[in-house]
């Protein structure tokens, strides 16, 4: 697929670029290796930001009480800092340590706290140091950082347990919760439940990825003064803003056609899964597309007339009528020729005469693509090799374990690279789906989306999702921005209507009727 680099494309500036556990080691050494900034400054402006997330934090009627736990890094050397820094502020501060740091900042900050407040040790005061966490009125989590990359055992692992029983839910993490992969999202043996997470500088994409995103809560960056400096070789992990969404949208000139607004042709349905090209139908007719056409195999050709009038129906006379097969291609690469965008697989089935169709059009149709669905299940990985123009995937994770061969527990154990190196070496725009959807280019950039939630997971919102996706490409938008808006507002149109439809009773045609309000949301804004 040949595509230009995305981040020359697109307005990235509006998004809020994340780090790797490895490129914030390397931001901290260069301010204070290379420009010279004291450790200890740094430290000071990270327990100033989180002091002031723990006082916004405490009961409107009283001071509370308040937990540190500090741990023997520089995390723990920023606890030390807050502790003291509340203390000094009339707080009732008492802090439990879990080890003691080493020669450096962390120990100069453990000093100084000493002459502000108590320290309980958590392994041979363990009664205490429970008692401590069940009075808090708020608990600071200091005890592992970024650089945490093995299993939490033993004292750490008891002490987690400890805060994760205590009865108030206010807890605040220092850059990240401990015992969460700072890169992957992933629960390094326990961790901390928080209800917000201080990231100092630069977020952290582990917080933005489950189960990674529920332990971290309520996520803000906090300036402390270390530059960023990103390496100009790694492709950027980014979380989609508002604003970002917001700037990708296609023009809508006023004296725009039918035609400038795009014909997009979705080859979709089957006996039985006629629902499905109805609901992608919905999905780019409100994703902006001036023609959408839905091919369907002949027994479903006049079935949508009820649904939306709007929708042009199409279907091949060669062959059977229930269900796609080969002798349908030549048909619908001919009516291919006069669209802008494809959708392909939504509701195809998996019948054995129906893979021959979708290789046919995968390897033939020489416009932009988008594979879901059954068209995933009957596709093999290496077929997508051989296209030549552009291609966006949009699986769920079993559909992408199945393409990939990979355990569905081997790609939650990092998404963002398996999407990262699989839109690689296929060259497409991966999207996969589920909590915390990443998109992924072929040119290696990763764009999280932060909009969305469990009422999603029902039967029909894929293909919605795809319809939209389809839409935008015939809007003209490259492939990664249609991917990006779209999952974007797929997401916002449920965030939407959540104060009116609780998670359980949401479905796909909700969905459908809350785009309009997506749409306005960004266009508001």
């Amino acid at each position: 697929m040949t595509q230009p680099d995305p981040t020359s494309r697109l307005p990235v500036h509006l998004a809020r670029r994340l780090c790797t556990a490895a490129e914030m080691r390397a931001m901290d050494d260069h301010a204070i290796r290379g420009l010279g900034l004291p450790g200890r400054l740094l430290m000071e402006n990270a327990a100033q930001a989180v002091a002031r997330r723990v006082e916004a934090l405490l009961p409107a009627g009283g001071p509370g009480a308040i937990a540190v736990c500090c741990g023997n890094g520089n995390n723990g050397g920023d606890g030390y800092a807050v502790a003291r820094l509340l203390a000094n502020r009339g707080h009732a501060v008492r802090l439990i340590r879990c080890g003691t740091p080493g020669p450096g900042d962390a120990q100069e900050n453990r000093r100084a706290w000493a002459h502000f407040g108590e320290t309980i040790d958590s392994g041979a005061e363990g009664a205490a140091a429970e008692a401590a966490l069940r009075g808090a009125a708020v608990i600071v989590d200091a005890l592992f950082g970024t650089g945490l990359s093995r299993a939490v055992e033993g004292e750490p692992a008891r002490l987690i347990a400890a805060i994760n029983a205590a009865p108030t839910r206010l807890r605040v993490a220092v850059d990240i919760p401990s015992g969460i992969d700072a890169d992957s999202g992933a629960v390094l043996g326990a961790a901390v439940r928080c209800s917000h997470t201080v990231s100092l500088q630069v977020g952290k994409a582990g917080c933005h990825q489950f189960p990674g995103a529920l332990y971290a809560g309520e996520v803000e960056v906090a300036d402390v003064s270390i530059p960023p400096r990103w390496p100009a070789e790694a492709p950027p992990t980014v979380l989609v803003t508002h604003a970002f969404a917001r700037a990708l949208r296609p023009a809508r000139p006023r004296d725009g056609h039918k035609g400038t607004f795009g014909h997009v042709l979705l080859l979709c349905g089957s006996a039985g899964y006629a629902g499905a090209a109805a609901l992608a139908g919905l999905g780019a007719l409100k994703a902006g597309a001036g023609l959408v056409t839905l091919g369907v195999p002949r027994a479903l050709r006049d079935r949508y007339v009820g649904i939306a009038p709007e929708l042009i129906t199409l279907a091949s006379e060669a062959g059977g009528a229930d269900a796609f097969e080969s002798a349908h291609a030549p048909a619908f690469a001919a009516a291919a020729a006069t669209r802008r965008a494809a959708v392909l697989g939504c509701g195809l089935g998996q019948r054995p005469q129906t893979r021959a169709f979708v290789e046919q059009l995968v390897a033939g149709l020489a416009l932009p693509l988008v594979i879901d669905a059954d068209g995933l299940n009957l596709l093999e990985g290496d077929r997508l090799l051989a296209r030549p123009h552009p291609t966006i995937l949009t699986p769920h994770p079993g559909e992408l374990s199945r393409l990939a061969g990979l355990a569905i527990a081997e790609l939650a154990r990092d998404r963002i690279g398996h999407a990262r190196r699989l839109a690689r070496q296929w060259n497409v725009v991966l999207v996969l789906k589920g909590a915390g959807t990443v998109v992924a280019a072929p040119t290696g950039e990763a764009f999280l989306n932060p909009t969305g939630d469990e009422g999603m997971a029902s039967g029909g919102t894929g293909d919605v999702l795809s319809g939209i996706v389809g839409a935008l490409l015939a809007q003209g938008l490259v492939p990664v921005a249609a991917a990006v808006l779209g999952v974007y507002l797929h997401g916002l149109a449920r965030d939407l209507s959540r104060p009116r439809l609780s998670s359980a009773a949401f479905s796909a045609t909700d969905l459908v009727a809350h785009l309009n309000e997506a749409w306005q949301a960004l266009e508001d804004a």
